[in-house]
């Protein structure tokens, strides 16, 4: 059975070696490489700075890049600033402490 188009972009928009440039759009194959893009940028902020700076779809790579960093950095990494600026942010600590106790409480 042969790729699908869909196989083949992916292939083709993702890959480590791939040379095109981060367009920061709202395709979602663009938006993963530019999302990855940036997150080769170093800190969490620096991260979500360069998605943005990307231009066009910016909070959709900004979302995803800063997800990605958020895991890799953790929740300290988001600059102190941004967190107690951040609308919700009283429902976000819960959940966090929610989940956090949750994943402590497992073997």
């Amino acid at each position: 059975m042969g790729s699908t188009i869909f196989e083949e972009a992916l292939e083709g928009e993702i890959r480590p070696d791939a040379k095109r440039v981060p367009q920061g759009s709202g395709f979602v194959l663009d938006c993963l490489f530019s999302a990855k893009q940036a997150v080769a940028a170093g800190s969490y902020e620096t991260v979500v700075k360069t998605a943005i700076a990307f231009g066009q779809d910016t909070d959709t790579t900004a979302c995803v890049a800063g997800g990605i960093a958020g895991i890799r950095d953790g929740l300290n990494a988001i600059p102190p600033r941004w967190r107690l600026q951040l609308r919700g942010r009283d429902q976000l600590m819960m959940l966090h402490d929610r989940l956090l106790e949750q994943r402590a409480s497992k073997p």
